[in-house]
């Protein structure tokens, strides 16, 4: 569990950097083109992106299969343990890494949650005391406000001398910016973001991206309200610059932010707005772009990804001399990754085992052994198996070629009572070397 939800953590962590450094490269050159409503949609592209990620692929989840090839015998297991285990292993002290990346991960989300939970008291505090029914409460203070505070049920709050610092227009105009803000569900999205903030703390560009998308979500209200007042251009910047404008960040709801962005909203304000049909035209450019590279990298997941079919309970001594008897190497799991190539075959996974018959010669390599009250050996470190042809068979040459080879940070080794033995690695893969007469199923 902990390595499944670790591997999800870095898919979602690439696919996020990528659709962010994307979209950060656009929004500048759609603004311009289509406008600020279409550059605020191109973030789309992230949620998009990572949504992805994480939907199967039916390609993969729709197939079981189960993998095995047929691989010449080999000397016993116990023989193959006393003189690779003796011979090549020494106590070290084993590191779960998964563990401590987890505990890393969680400890910087709570502190990101904290953090995050700190700027909005500390916001809300700022306000002082609110008053009002509904959707509109007026707050003590005036610096931060205009803003929505808020995430399900996002409420306007309107400084205390709203009436007296803005003239009649200007109230419109202000007021108009908020329900702009609140019919878009802009307050949800910034919850979105804070969340995304949480998640991936240990990633600069999230917190880059979380200024950039605040910037264009004002800049897309702007333009929304001037559009609606097309001849209010100069009364909407007055009342920008009456608004008291606070550093404090609201992580969660939409302010009027801080004065450093208030010259390039300005800047907007001055420009012409683009054509209603160029304004649809983009933002549904950007709508349909977002799909098709969301579906694009659903489907472009490796369909090498293959569930592998695996018993829920360890197999009888008969089932499994029988099984053997056919295939002396058998591979099982779930959520295994399989590459073919001529001459071998790749068999990657978080956790899987390895059933193998009874006429074995591996060696076996670890940082740590320890030996389990049933008979079973656990290997720990960087563990590496080798299993090598037999010198009885009737072969050739005097070299015993490898024909499978293991990887893992641990392994778990028993011997099986009808003879061989079964092994489950954990986060490794094994390299399975075709030869003539090899089978696959």
């Amino acid at each position: 569990m902990t390595t499944e939800f670790l591997r999800y953590l870095v898919a979602l962590t690439i696919a996020s950097t990528l659709s962010i450094l994307a979209t950060l490269a656009i929004r500048r050159v759609v603004r311009l083109v289509f406008g600020a409503a279409a550059s605020y949609s191109t973030w789309l592209l992230v949620p998009a992106t990572m949504l992805a990620v994480l939907l199967p692929n039916p390609r993969n989840s729709d197939s079981a299969i189960g993998i095995s090839l047929r691989i010449d015998s080999v000397a016993a297991l116990s023989h193959a343990l006393d003189r690779s285990l003796g011979s090549s292993l020494h106590t070290a002290p084993s590191v779960d890494w998964t563990l401590w990346a987890l505990g890393t991960w969680l400890v910087g989300a709570a502190l990101s949650v904290l953090y995050l939970a700190g700027l909005q008291r500390a916001f809300v505090n700022s306000l002082g005391t609110l008053s009002g029914s509904r959707c509109v409460l007026r707050a003590e203070r005036s610096a931060g406000c205009p803003a929505l505070l808020g995430v399900l049920r996002p409420k306007i709050i309107l400084p205390v001398d709203f009436e007296s610092r803005y003239t009649r227009l200007e109230r419109l105009l202000v007021f108009s910016h908020e329900r702009t803000h609140l019919r878009r569900g802009d307050a949800l999205w910034n919850a979105f973001v804070a969340l995304m903030r949480c998640l991936f703390w240990f990633n600069p560009l999230v917190h880059l991206a979380s200024t950039c998308f605040r910037v264009d979500q004002e800049l897309a209200c702007d333009a929304a309200v001037l559009g609606d007042f097309p001849r209010s251009r100069r009364t909407y910047a007055n009342a920008m610059l009456k608004t008291q404008m606070v550093d404090v960040a609201l992580p969660v709801g939409c302010n009027w932010q801080s004065a450093c962005h208030l010259k390039e909203r300005l800047k907007m304000v001055k420009n012409a707005v683009p054509s209603h049909t160029r304004r649809t035209y983009g933002r549904v450019c950007v709508v349909v772009a977002s799909l098709v590279v969301g579906f694009s990298v659903w489907a472009a997941q490796p369909a090498t990804a293959i569930r592998v079919a695996v018993e829920d309970s360890a197999p009888s001594t008969q089932s499994a001399a029988s099984t053997l008897a056919k295939y002396p190497v058998r591979i099982s799991g779930t959520g295994l990754t399989l590459e073919r190539r001529d001459d071998f075959t790749r068999v990657t996974g978080a956790e899987f085992q390895l059933l193998i018959a009874p006429e074995v010669q591996v060696q076996f390599q670890s940082d740590s052994v320890s030996e389990g009250s049933d008979g079973s050996r656990t290997l720990e470190g960087h563990v590496s198996i080798t299993a090598t042809r037999s010198r009885d068979r009737a072969i050739s040459t005097d070299a015993q070629p490898v024909i499978a080879s293991a990887s893992a940070m641990k392994a778990v080794v028993t011997p099986e009572s009808g003879g061989g033995f079964k092994v489950r690695l954990e986060h490794g893969s094994v390299i399975l070397r075709h030869e003539n007469g090899s089978e696959r199923r």
